[in-house]
């Protein structure tokens, strides 16, 4: 650099950093905003308790032109879970109710059907309650519960896990009678006012019985939720029954949910062996590990267990890698997306998975690979040829294609196809697909007779 240009820097105050390299999840992040319409968004990345990475995007309000901060308030929808699991673990750490006993033993009057049901079950989405939407009519919880006795289980308490059924709710009522208070002064008292999370709240929207108005109360610097429709953005809200609040409904900022993060890696909020039990997997009546741990979901990415939460399907996103001390939070405005955010800037700060490089079994059908991976390739551009599917696969072709490109579409290209499995008539095949240099999928893939697809499905490993 000349002597004159640096002279221009010392007097525009700047340094050497003007001229580094831009931060890669600044830059991913704006490239997702930009694929997949999201006007506003927030991240922040906590290691072993402390904050490395905060930043917020765009704009929190498209009418006011508000630009979004680390203090504006998302909503998190399903994300509440990972609070209310927390007020569970507390209650347990305090001796107050077990995970292993069942739930009749907090609700006497329950249902014979019930009596095998356990708090863990309630928690983990395997009650076997039947699933079904919010009824918007109800008004407490304890309404709730009273409907809910009237149902018939779904399936056999342990037997499969059932996302969206009223096991939140009985979790609510639990949760009120053991600790003594309604669910949102146990979330003040215990989490929010401790941690100085000033950013979260309920609205506690709610229609009018005509249905005509809609009230809420004020969030301070809320932010607006949007979906994208073909060309143009619309507002949306989804109104949370007042007795759901536990399984969905809070407002929080980045900065709020980097210190509830940070609160509970350094056991500000559980103990270490109350973590641990909190994410273990519920395990299922074939000895199976269910998907889902106590109010938290489990699985595996770049060979490492994490535990997290998601909601809207994707305004927020969290996850956490507890190995290596590593927490994500993304929160975003736009709800037509899948929630993959965090796993997108996780993978800046994570190293390549240890079975990148694995080569696989010997493929005895290389020509059903090669036309596969065109498929896939389609797919990650939402235009898959319905040609090439049969079945429930050509069925939900139009869906999947949307699916697979919000979830596929940011990835680099398809490297490679590494063939793990395949059964002796090669109708059934699971692969791990190699996107750039180390982003993997695992994709379980039937074929029928003739080499249609009749049945996709792709997993994070």
């Amino acid at each position: 650099m000349t002597i004159q240009r640096w002279t221009l820097v010392l007097l525009l105050g700047w340094g050497p950093l003007a001229f580094s390299a831009p931060d890669k999840v600044d830059a991913f992040m704006r490239a997702e905003m930009a694929r997949g319409h999201i006007p506003g968004a927030a991240v922040a990345v906590i290691r072993d308790g402390k904050v490395i990475k905060q930043q917020a995007y765009g704009t929190a309000n498209l009418e006011w032109s508000a630009p979004a901060t680390t203090r504006s308030a998302f909503q998190i929808a399903s994300g509440t879970k990972m609070f209310t699991a927390v007020l569970l673990m507390d209650l347990v750490g305090q001796g107050k109710i077990r995970l292993e006993d069942p739930i009749s033993r907090y609700i006497p009057d329950s249902p014979p059907a019930w009596s095998k049901i356990t708090v863990r079950q309630l928690a983990s989405h395997t009650s076997g309650l039947k699933p079904g939407p919010p009824n918007a009519q109800i008004a407490s919880v304890a309404s709730a519960v009273e409907e809910a006795k009237k149902l018939p289980l779904a399936s056999a308490p342990g037997e499969k896990a059932a996302y969206g059924s009223d096991d939140f709710t009985i979790l609510t009522h639990l949760l009120e009678k053991v600790g003594g208070a309604p669910y949102r002064q146990l979330l003040r008292d215990r989490i929010t006012t401790p941690l100085g999370m000033s950013n979260t709240r309920f609205d506690n929207a709610a229609h009018d019985a005509e249905h005509i108005v809609l009230t809420s109360d004020v969030v301070p610097e809320r932010v607006a939720t949007y979906q994208w429709q073909g060309d143009h953005q619309q507002q949306y809200w989804f109104v949370y029954p007042h007795y759901t609040l536990a399984a969905g409904g809070l407002f929080s900022s980045i900065t709020d949910m980097s210190r509830f993060m940070s609160a509970l890696m350094t056991g500000k909020l559980l103990n270490a062996e109350l973590r641990t039990a909190m994410g273990a997997p519920a395990p299922l009546n074939d000895g199976a590990a269910g998907s889902f741990a106590v109010g938290w979901t489990v699985g595996r990415y770049r060979g490492r267990a994490n535990i997290g939460h998601s909601g809207g399907p994707a305004l927020s996103d969290t996850v956490y890698f507890p190995d290596d001390k590593l927490a994500v939070v993304v929160l975003t405005n736009q709800r037509k997306l899948s929630p993959n955010l965090a796993h997108g800037v996780a993978n800046f700060y994570l190293p390549p998975p240890p079975f990148l490089n694995e080569p696989g079994i010997t493929d005895p059908a290389p020509a059903r690979t090669a036309t596969l991976k065109q498929v896939l390739e389609a797919l990650a551009r939402g235009a898959a040829e319905a040609r090439h599917f049969t079945g429930p696969a050509k069925e939900d072709l139009k869906e999947m294609n949307e699916w697979m490109a919000m979830r596929l579409g940011g990835f680099p290209p398809l490297g490679r196809l590494v063939l793990l499995s395949a059964s002796t008539d090669h109708k059934k095949r699971t692969y791990r697909a190699v996107y750039g240099k180390d982003l993997t999928q695992r994709w379980t893939v039937t074929f029928d007779p003739t080499g249609l697809i009749s049945e996709v499905d792709a997993t994070d490993e």
